[in-house]
């Protein structure tokens, strides 16, 4: 986009330029689209009007009404997976079902572009990840309980922090003395799934991430920090790889990527980018990733924003070229921190799609 957002926001935090009609139920897969529009309205560039969804919300897909005039649909579901089907299927019913003038698709690529509904245009909403939104978005009494809950003295004594805002992802970029290595992931068990591509994705998805953490264990012994977060599929299959949750909590875990300088991501279940690469570009961290199967919106590139690896030999060839080039490292991490303030930060990211609305009037 060819606009100046620093110069948009002092203008519109004179005089809001969007009415936004927010149909609100928890999520955490839209807590970051929540605190993006509440963040908005709080520096005045939005009008929010917030309404709770009537029914039970399952899939993380919102609605926002723009101006009176506008059906805006933000989608964060993982991969194409509207329905528990196959992907043509998916596709079919996406063309065929979507009723929005605008549709924002966390996993974009150009089949969702090629199917898309009538008269609605489609766009990528970019890297998702959960955090605490700061508003006071109405809530059931269920809800509202488990957040007095989460929050209690005991639990945080025995569990650590558990909701995070949007600032506690933050880091500026910055090389530590000695060079640390970050691979924290987890399994999917193929039996709690039912249909068969489904069972074959988890059981590629495990067997490459298990081997990748053996290969980092053996080549980069004390550098690397890595493992599997403790479940029962985990514990029985591959007990050996997994971390203590002292180790694996999310306050721990932030505080680790900010220490880390090259942070490891894999492909996610529905070939989706998981929330971990988003968390690492918040954290202006340099990544190697197996290949993004989804487009993102701005320039977000190989070899610019991250480096690519297909199998552990491209893996492990990375790590060391990443840690032979610290000039490299450095410019990488200025990338993310570049990218994060531009298009990931919540505000920024929503307010993204909102003048992307009106471009398109």
């Amino acid at each position: 986009m060819c606009f100046s957002r620093n110069d948009y926001l002092k203008r519109s935090s004179i005089n809001p330029s969007f009415k936004c009609e927010l149909d609100y139920f928890h999520s955490p897969h839209l807590s970051q689209i929540y605190d993006g529009f509440d963040k908005l309205r709080k520096n005045g560039i939005i009008n929010l009007i917030v309404k709770p969804t009537i029914g039970n919300s399952v899939k993380p897909i919102l609605k926002v009404r723009i101006n009176n005039k506008y059906d805006v649909i933000y989608d964060t579901l993982d991969g194409l997976n509207w329905i528990e089907a196959s992907i043509e299927d998916n596709l079919d019913y996406f063309k065929n079902n979507i009723k929005a003038d605008f549709y924002f698709k966390r996993s974009f690529n150009e089949d969702v572009f090629r199917n898309a509904p009538e008269n609605c245009k489609i766009f990528p909403l970019g890297l998702n990840y959960s955090i605490a939104c700061e508003s006071n978005f109405p809530m059931s009494l269920q809800q509202k309980f488990k957040e007095i809950l989460k929050n209690s003295f005991l639990i945080s004594k025995y569990y650590g922090k558990l909701s995070f805002r949007s600032s506690d992802f933050e880091s500026k970029p910055y090389l530590h003395k000695k060079s640390k290595i970050l691979f924290l992931t987890r399994l999917y068990n193929p039996d709690d799934v039912s249909l068969e591509h489904s069972k074959i994705e988890r059981e590629d998805i495990n067997r490459n991430r298990i081997d990748y953490i053996k290969t980092c264990k053996k080549e980069f012994s004390n550098n690397f920090i890595g493992g599997l977060e403790a479940d029962n599929f985990s514990k029985r299959h591959q007990k050996n790889l997994v971390l203590p949750t002292s180790l694996t909590k999310k306050e721990v875990f932030l505080n680790t990527v900010k220490e880390s300088t090259i942070c490891i991501a894999t492909t996610g279940l529905h070939n989706s980018i998981g929330w971990k690469f988003g968390e690492y570009v918040a954290a202006s961290r340099a990544i190697i990733s197996e290949p993004l199967r989804y487009k993102l919106p701005g320039s977000f590139e190989s070899h610019k924003n991250y480096l690519e690896f297909n199998g552990k030999d491209e893996l492990i060839e990375n790590i060391r070229e990443l840690l032979k080039n610290r000039c490299r490292l450095f410019e990488i991490m200025q990338e993310n921190f570049h990218y994060y303030n531009n298009y990931l930060r919540p505000d920024v990211l929503i307010l993204n799609t909102l003048l992307r609305v009106i471009e398109d009037e």
